[in-house]
């Protein structure tokens, strides 16, 4: 997905930049053919520059929009939702160690036997 916007994004500044070179291009015309003087064509130009900045925040904007959506539609967590679990982790990590008897802190630690677990995984994947 990377590479796409990658892609997208060197299109467009491609493009950007082939605009400008012609913009530039036609404005030296017409002050060569008399038609706008130096100055005229400088506020045109910078006119058109602006238009297209501000186009490109736009299309910026729509783009981060619809890339949030996506990934919204996909129901990937952010990474504020993940910071979150990540903090709900460590605390019950925490209180459950304060909740362990002392007697346990000699023997090493081991990962519970799924038939220990008191709530086992279920793969959301599988039809068990």
């Amino acid at each position: 997905m990377s590479d796409l916007l990658k892609k997208g994004f060197l299109i467009g500044l491609g493009a950007a930049v082939t605009s400008k070179e012609k913009a530039e291009k036609y404005f030296n015309e017409l002050i060569v053919k008399g038609k706008v003087t130096p100055d005229e064509a400088n506020e045109m130009f910078e006119a058109f520059e602006k238009k297209g900045n501000e186009t490109n925040e736009q299309w910026n904007r729509r783009s981060r929009e619809k890339a949030q959506q996506f990934f919204a539609d996909m129901d990937i967590a952010t990474k504020t939702e993940v910071a979150a679990l990540e903090a709900r982790i460590n605390e019950l990590e925490s209180r459950l160690s304060a909740l362990q008897p002392e007697a346990d802190a000699g023997e090493p630690e081991r990962d519970p036997a799924p038939e220990d677990d008191p709530v086992p995984y279920r793969d959301p994947d599988k039809n068990e």
